[in-house]
């Protein structure tokens, strides 16, 4: 049984765990590129240019590191319709309202409001699938996660603002339905594959969108080039490890792990945009997810050894 458990740290927890915190430096790094770039806030096909340059680059790593590694990266044809879907949701719907919803609010909020895409994962997968449903402990584990969402984000952030924080929220729905379709496509796939073509085409999209409506990138700076690179390693470590996970467990069971995003990203915000952190409701947030996910992931064992949720 302890062998076991180690076992489960090793396969979900922690990659889990490191893909949240890399994608709770996104929302601090994004708008740090902003600047460093010299986007304004009122330009969004210059905020798709620079999505599409960052998921691009990261469709190409992979796949780079794919092929370095022996692996198949050309996609047959039964994949492509799995590419095409999960890059709709997971790359270009998202990302298009994320990144110009996040130009209108703060890293904070931004991050916060991205948790939410465990809630709609776990309610997608309820629907649609017939071996996930929400039981009475998951439940719980995702309503003790979504109050600590609530605390930290819409609890006193001054409101909420539909062209941006509308836009977040947009972005978490797409995310939750993209795990969904990751779950059903992923499955006897290599994820290596499926996340490198849907990253360079939703990459591609975003940026010749940006492109064709006149986006450019005002500064190009060394500081700026370095927080690129460092976003796409971001992007193609977290994908791939992310796309694996749900294709070898349940997505509730991955999914929960989403309502760490923001309390990463508010650490963040606050070492990289001077973000207020240490407050009451910031505290409590952090209590209620860790518990959240601590009940939702809780196994005790029956007298007979089994295994009981």
């Amino acid at each position: 049984m302890r062998e076991q458990k180690g076992a489960l740290v090793r396969q979900l927890y922690m990659p889990a765990v490191l893909c949240t915190a890399l994608w709770g430096s996104a929302a601090p790094c994004i708008k740090k590129g902003y600047a460093l770039f010299a986007i304004a806030a009122d330009a969004p096909f210059s905020q798709l240019l620079f999505a599409g340059w960052r998921f691009a680059l990261a469709g190409l790593l992979v796949l780079a590191v794919a092929k370095c590694r022996g692996r198949r990266i050309r996609p047959v044809r039964s994949e492509w319709r799995p590419i095409l879907w999960i890059s709709l949701f997971q790359s270009v719907i998202q990302y298009i309202c994320y990144y110009i919803g996040l130009s209108a609010t703060t890293g904070t909020k931004g991050a916060v409001l991205s948790g939410t895409q465990t809630f709609f994962a776990l309610i997608f997968a309820h629907l649609f699938l017939k071996n996930d449903r929400l039981n009475r402990q998951k439940t719980l584990g995702c309503l003790c996660g979504f109050a600590g969402v609530l605390a930290l984000g819409l609890g006193g952030l001054d409101g909420f603002a539909l062209p941006g924080d509308g836009l977040v929220l947009l972005s978490a729905v797409s995310s939750g339905a993209g795990a969904l379709v990751s779950r059903i496509f992923t499955p006897g796939r290599d994820p290596m594959l499926l996340t490198g073509w849907q990253l360079l085409i939703g990459g591609a999209l975003l940026g010749l969108t940006g492109a064709a409506g006149g986006g450019r990138l005002d500064a190009v700076t060394l500081p700026g080039v370095l927080l690129l690179g460092y976003m796409v390693v971001l992007s193609a470590a977290a994908f791939t490890i992310w796309t694996g996970l749900l294709g070898r467990f349940p997505i509730g069971k991955v999914s929960l792990f989403g309502f760490l995003i923001p309390v990463f990203g508010a650490v963040f915000s606050a070492l990289m945009l001077g973000e207020d952190l240490f407050t009451l409701r910031n505290l409590a947030a952090l209590a209620l997810v860790s518990g959240g996910i601590a009940i939702a992931n809780y196994v005790r064992e029956g007298k007979n050894g089994a295994k009981q949720a």
